[in-house]
């Protein structure tokens, strides 16, 4: 389900306060063992998990993507999950 205009217009990267955009339908990474969505465009090895080695699923998902800083936040169950980098387990793995 698409996020509603109305929200998107009053939502802001965490990081640097700055506009998001929507996207639907980009491909994720998922890995069921350690409950992590990949955003698949940032990742280098597409078919394993960075944190515990295991197999990843190709998805489809929804992101929102800062129109500044190019941060990432995915759209998991209708809900945006928006938080800072150091509280987020798919970018604590390099």
């Amino acid at each position: 389900m698409p996020i509603n205009d109305d929200l998107l217009e009053i939502l802001a990267c965490p990081m640097d306060k700055k506009d998001i955009e929507y996207k639907k339908d980009e491909d994720f990474l998922e890995c069921k063992k350690c409950d992590i969505r990949y955003y698949a465009e940032r990742m280098e090895n597409k078919d394993t998990c960075p944190k515990c080695g295991g197999k990843t699923d190709h998805i489809k998902g929804e992101v929102l993507v800062c129109t500044e800083c190019n941060r990432w936040y995915p759209i998991i169950e209708d809900i945006p999950h928006m938080l800072p980098d150091d509280l987020r387990e798919d970018l604590a793995v390099k």
